[in-house]
């Protein structure tokens, strides 16, 4: 089986899950062919409680999703009112 990578930006108060991100560039992260967000979250030590909304290529996604080579995807605390 093969690797992609993907390039993952991060919002909110997420960054302070992955050590010297820098939002500019965000975060190169190598997955096996066929991973999903869900594998992404578990490599990046994202709590998936507090990941979830995903977009890859402007493109909503779900936690099942696979992602591609050269995917950019960003990632969002869920959103909530008062």
């Amino acid at each position: 089986m093969g690797s992609i990578t993907v390039n993952v930006k991060l919002f909110g108060t997420l960054r302070k899950y992955v050590p010297a991100y820098d939002h500019n560039k965000g975060v190169n992260v190598t997955l096996d062919e066929g991973s999903t967000i869900q594998d992404l979250l578990g490599i990046l030590g994202l709590p998936e409680n507090e990941a979830r909304i995903f977009f890859v290529k402007g493109i909503s996604k779900r936690y099942t999703d696979r992602l591609h080579d050269s995917d950019e995807v960003s990632i969002f605390l869920q959103v909530s009112g008062g």
